[in-house]
């Protein structure tokens, strides 16, 4: 009876997270990087777990407000 009120999301297309390797939900907070497509905590970890200092993301624009770019090294020394 409960089977009916669920709804089907297709997650066909979807790239994995390249740190804990999940599925990164379409609208989930995400990092788009050089390397692949991480959730935003997980890159935030890694990160912090490296360098000692949260990152410095680029926020999306209006169509991709959930999607964040990572601020690569040569980009600051311009």
């Amino acid at each position: 009876m409960e089977d009916d009120k669920v709804t089907e999301i297709s997650m066909k297309g979807a790239p994995p997270c390249g740190r804990c390797h999940m599925l990164v939900a379409r609208y989930a907070p995400q990092v788009v990087a050089s390397t692949g497509t991480y959730h935003r905590e997980c890159y935030e970890a890694w990160y912090f777990g490296r360098h000692g200092r949260r990152p410095t993301l680029l926020s999306g624009t209006n169509g991709d407000r959930h999607r964040y770019q990572v601020r690569e090294a040569r980009e600051k020394a311009a």
